[in-house]
């Protein structure tokens, strides 16, 4: 690794030795992946291992400057910028922050791979604020521009969802089936279209039981009511361990300047049937879901989050 290299990794604060070994181990094995030791993507590889370690020990000031460092070292519209970019955004602790950072990323690096990945981080914000039609125009780029992507079937599932935030099961249900028709990765995908099919075929039995209903009512002069709703749209709220001194997790969906804009959301997300809360008594005012003792608890509970189309993550509870 070259000395201008090295000076751009470690221009963070606290590079100890043994982050001195940690950079260059990161650095080997993204040269082993095709990129030569002293290039600038295997640099970033090397510091974003860094910055993901010092977040996890809790140190997210030192992330940040390492990240900064990072992003204002690398040319527009190149890989390495990409990837400072999209890493500054996965840590970021105030979505407006990331944010930001996806929008540059799409816009200065726009043949970069990750471009699809950042457009679906935008889209889930636009879903977080209630904008389905928004989050559906950012998602529809993926399925127009990039065909060979494998955020293919995570947009298409998207624009499933926000068609069922709008209560448009039409048109929901056929996004659902021309995804089968292309092929749905098994894991957590697969279970998504899965609990849509459930949806679907909810809403098409509602529909023929209101028919068979009305008939009955014109032929008998009686009326009686079918199930009001047919979407099927019912999130179960996740609810933590209850109240209790051992509870040290959370997972977090997104954080906000304002209270007013945090309330807002999880106002949102209570029509949706997720029951949120904002904590933080100054910004950046966090939405929380859950409180659990393990981290595998929280861990668990996210997973369920996920394939109800919820992202986030798990942090420790502030005391």
């Amino acid at each position: 690794m070259t000395s201008r290299v090295m000076s751009r990794v470690f221009s963070a604060p606290r590079c100890t030795l043994a982050a001195l070994v940690m950079v260059c181990g990161a650095a080997s094995a993204s040269a082993q992946n095709g990129a030569p030791a002293s290039s600038p993507l295997a640099a970033v590889g090397a510091a974003v291992t860094r910055a993901r370690a010092l977040v996890a020990a809790g140190d997210g000031t030192a992330a940040r400057a390492l990240l900064d460092s990072l992003v204002s070292h690398n040319d527009a519209g190149s890989n390495s910028l990409a990837e400072s970019l999209y890493w500054r955004a996965v840590l970021a602790e105030r979505s407006a922050d990331a944010e930001r950072d996806w929008k540059r990323l799409v816009v200065d690096a726009p043949l970069s791979p990750r471009v699809p990945d950042a457009v679906l981080h935008l889209a889930d914000l636009e879903i977080v604020r209630g904008r389905p039609d928004a989050a559906r125009g950012y998602l529809s780029r993926i399925t127009r521009d990039f065909a060979e992507s494998p955020e293919q079937p995570k947009a298409m599932l998207g624009i499933a969802r926000s068609y069922f935030e709008e209560r448009d099961i039409a048109h929901a249900c056929e996004t659902v089936t021309a995804l089968r028709a292309k092929g749905i990765p098994d894991g957590e995908l697969r279970l998504q279209a899965n609990e849509m099919d459930s949806r679907c075929k909810a809403a098409a039995n509602a529909a023929a039981n209101a028919a068979a209903v009305a008939g009955d009512s014109a032929s008998t002069g009686s009326s009686t009511g079918a199930g009001s709703d047919v979407s099927g749209d019912r999130a179960t709220p996740r609810r933590g361990a209850g109240s209790s001194t051992r509870e040290k997790y959370t997972v977090q969906l997104a954080a906000y300047d304002t209270r007013s804009q945090a309330e807002s959301v999880v106002k949102r997300l209570a029509k949706r049937g997720l029951t949120a809360r904002v904590d933080g008594e100054r910004k950046p005012y966090r939405i929380h879901v859950g409180r659990y003792v393990t981290r595998a608890d929280a861990v668990a509970a996210l997973a369920r989050l996920k394939k109800k189309g919820h992202s986030g993550f798990v942090t420790e509870l502030d005391r």
